[in-house]
């Protein structure tokens, strides 16, 4: 459901019934060529974006009254309302009216403030007088929106080679030349990094002309570096600042502690004895059924700009401990 997409393509209501014919035309909405960006839910089953998704603009949403099968009248009006439901990378949802019926005639057009950057999911439920209801969510994957940072100067004009070690043997302190290994599939926090590694890290680089080239004591001031991390089944994420680690050639490496982020650390499940006491996010056996796992959800931001997996999507870690008294979490 998380797949980031420049363009959306067709798709289909998730019921049907109930069409009376109306007007095919969308809904239609003004537009500011600076504050104001538009996505059109057409009535041939495409959606156009029309702008720029950055922050501090809003998005004005045209949704086509052909894409609603819930339809009908009553004395000459609509009998049928779709509501657009949107969230922000995965949090909480909220709605807005989108077309048919509105309940409050005097309201601005729909749309939604891009009042943050991040990944936008919209989807719509389309319903009518007689009960009949539809949904339009992309087969239920969602319509997700890449929505940047506004052009300010500070961006970073690189950021990537995102990697983690999880390594006994250090050299000089730090991580051994050729340890890091690639994040973009993933990583693996078992019992064995709790127990017997000496470092356990997540990373990348950050290149800018004039801030990351050279031994820069005030590199911290001009570049704002964070972590965006959640275990699946929180609805929220929760953000805290990423240390510099070392300059590597032109670029500031930046690095992060799995064990500060570790779940099971000791002593988490020292006292969960009933299903009362368990944590509010989602614990599985592994395949063996002897241990316990929580998956964790994460990305970077760098002066706003956003550092994901290739696929647009989170970068994930796995994090594993004895079963032991979390055997009443995965039933």
């Amino acid at each position: 459901m998380l797949t980031m997409l420049a363009s959306l393509t067709s798709l289909t209501l998730g019921a049907s019934g109930c069409v009376e014919g109306e007007a095919d035309d969308v809904t239609s909405s003004s537009q500011s060529a600076t504050s104001e960006v538009k996505v059109l839910f057409k009535s041939d089953w495409t959606t156009e974006v029309r702008g720029t998704l950055t922050n501090g603009k809003r998005l004005l949403i045209e949704y086509a009254t052909e894409r609603a099968s819930c339809r009908g009248t009553v004395r000459g009006a609509p009998a049928w309302t779709v509501t657009a439901f949107y969230r922000w990378n995965g949090g909480e949802v909220r709605n807005i009216w989108a077309a048919g019926h509105n309940p409050d005639p005097t309201a601005p057009a729909a749309g939604i403030e891009l009042d943050r950057t991040g990944q936008l999911e919209v989807w719509f439920q389309n319903t009518n007088l007689s009960g009949c209801n539809a949904y339009d969510s992309n087969y239920g994957q969602n319509y997700k929106f890449d929505v940047g940072v506004a052009a300010t100067g500070n961006e970073p004009n690189w950021v990537g080679n995102a990697s983690y070690a999880i390594e006994r043997a250090t050299c000089n302190g730090g991580v051994c030349p050729g340890a890091w290994k690639s994040l973009n599939n993933g990583f693996t926090y078992d019992t064995w990094a709790r127990q017997r590694a000496a470092l356990r890290l997540v990373g990348f680089e950050v290149w800018k002309p004039g801030v990351t080239d050279f031994d820069n004591g005030n590199l911290w001031q001009q570049l704002d570096v964070q972590i965006h991390r959640r275990y699946v089944g929180q609805p929220a994420f929760t953000t805290a600042y990423v240390n510099f680690d070392a300059r590597w050639g032109n670029n500031a490496h930046y690095a992060a502690d799995l064990r500060a982020m570790d779940p099971f650390e000791w002593p988490a499940g020292a006292n969960i004895r009933t299903v009362d006491d368990c944590p509010t996010y989602t614990l599985r056996r592994d395949v063996s059924g002897q241990y316990v796992e929580a998956e964790l959800e994460f990305y970077f931001s760098i002066n706003g700009v956003e550092l994901r997996a290739p696929t647009g999507d989170f970068f994930r870690g796995k994090y594993q401990d004895y079963l032991g008294n979390y055997a009443v979490c995965t039933r």
